[in-house]
C-alpha cells in the first residue's frame, strides 16, 4: 500500500495514451478513462516519471464504483493492494463475481468489449498497470489491424509472481532504485511473460499464428555482447531502457533478456545495477568527491536517492562505506 505521505508526493495525473503503448489510440486518449467516470480517486500515477514505453501504472482507490459498457483501450492487469470490497464483472461470458484483498488479481486485453464492472460493499485501493499491445513483440494480429491479444479476461485470481512484480512496480512509484527505468522495463517483461505463459485464452502454439516464441536461439555471441557491455559502461550515469539495450543488440526486448543472461548468468537489470553499484564504489574510494556527486554519476537525481538505493544493494549507507572502506 502506497502511504499518504508518498502519495501526496506524486502527481496524481491520469494515465494517457501516447502511442508508445500502442494500443492504437490517438495521443492523449484517457486510459483509466472508465475508472475516472466510475468515480475513482487517483493516489498516484507514474506519468511524468520518465518511465518510458514499457509500462504506464496508477494506484487508485475505488468505493462504490459502478462502470457502464465500454470497450478496453489496452492491456491492463490489476492488482489489489490493500482493502477488501466485492466485484462484478462481465464481458461476452457469463459474470465473474469475487471478494477482492490484498494480491487479488484480474486482467482485462484490449479490445474487450464489457458490459459492466462493478465494486462494492467495500474500499480497495488498487494498482493498475498497462502494457504494451504486442507485450514486447510477443503477439501479433494476423493482419495489422486486429485488436485481439489473446489474453484471458480473468479477474479474483491469486498469482504470487503476478503480485511480486506488482508490489515491486508499486514500491518503484515511491522511490528510485540502483538501476532506474531498466528496473522497470524488467518488470514490465515479467509480467508480460507471466500473462504469455498462463493467461492466454489458448494454449501459445494455437493462437492462430499471433504467438511468437520466446525462446533465444542462444546466448549473445561475443560481438553483440561487447556492444551491449560497452553501451553500459559508457551510459553508467544515465537512465538507460531495456529497449536501449535491445536495440544495441540487434535483438527484440524479450529475445535479448533471455539471451544476456544466457551469456553472462545474470539478468540485465541485474548486471547494470552491480556496475553502478561497482562504480559508486570506486568514486566513493575518493575522499574528495562527494556523495552527492557520486550520486549524479552513477545517474541518480539526489544524494537522497542514492543512499536509499545504495545502502539496499551493498547494506550500509554511501558515508558509512567510505568510513570503512
Amino acid at each position: 500500500m502506497l502511504s499518504n505521505h508518498h502519495s501526496s508526493n506524486i502527481a496524481a495525473k491520469p494515465a494517457t495514451e501516447t502511442g508508445l503503448l500502442g494500443s492504437g489510440n490517438q495521443a492523449g486518449v484517457l486510459l483509466g478513462s472508465k475508472y475516472e467516470l466510475g468515480g475513482s480517486k487517483l493516489l498516484a500515477s507514474s506519468v511524468n516519471r520518465g518511465w518510458g514505453s514499457s509500462i504506464t501504472a496508477e494506484v487508485r482507490r475505488h468505493e462504490d464504483l459502478h462502470c457502464t459498457a465500454f470497450v478496453q483501450q489496452v492491456n491492463e492487469v490489476i492488482i489489489a493492494l490493500s482493502g477488501s470490497a466485492k466485484i462484478k464483472r462481465r464481458a461476452d461470458g457469463p459474470e465473474q463475481k469475487f471478494l477482492s484483498r490484498p494480491g487479488s488479481a484480474c486482467i482485462c486485453p484490449r479490445g474487450v468489449a464489457v458490459k459492466y464492472l462493478h465494486i462494492h460493499s467495500g474500499s480497495l485501493e488498487m494498482l493498475h498497470l498497462y502494457l504494451p499491445q504486442d507485450l514486447f513483440g510477443n503477439l501479433e494480429s494476423l493482419d495489422g489491424s486486429s485488436v485481439d491479444s489473446g489474453l484471458m479476461y480473468t479477474g479474483g485470481f491469486y498469482d504470487p509472481l503476478v503480485q511480486h512484480i506488482g508490489l515491486a512496480i508499486a514500491e518503484e512509484l515511491q522511490a528510485e532504485q540502483s538501476a532506474g527505468r531498466i528496473v522497470l522495463d524488467s518488470l514490465a517483461l515479467a509480467l508480460a511473460a507471466r500473462m504469455l505463459q498462463h493467461y492466454t485464452r489458448q494454449e501459445p502454439n494455437k493462437l492462430s499464428g499471433r504467438f511468437i516464441d520466446g525462446k533465444a536461439s542462444g546466448a549473445l555471441d561475443h560481438a553483440r555482447l561487447n556492444r551491449v557491455l560497452e553501451f553500459m559502461y559508457q551510459n553508467l550515469g544515465a537512465d538507460i531502457t531495456l529497449d536501449e539495450l535491445a536495440g544495441v543488440a540487434c535483438l527484440s526486448v524479450y529475445h535479448f533478456a533471455r539471451a544476456f543472461k544466457l551469456a553472462t548468468g545474470s539478468a540485465p537489470v541485474q548486471y547494470f545495477t552491480d556496475l553502478r553499484v561497482a562504480r559508486a564504489k570506486a568514486l566513493l574510494a575518493d575522499p574528495t568527491i562527494t556523495v552527492e556527486d557520486v550520486a549524479l554519476s552513477t545517474g541518480f537525481s539526489s544524494g537522497t536517492n542514492f543512499a536509499r538505493a545504495f545502502k539496499k544493494s551493498v547494506g550500509l549507507s554511501p558515508t558509512q562505506y567510505r568510513s570503512q572502506h
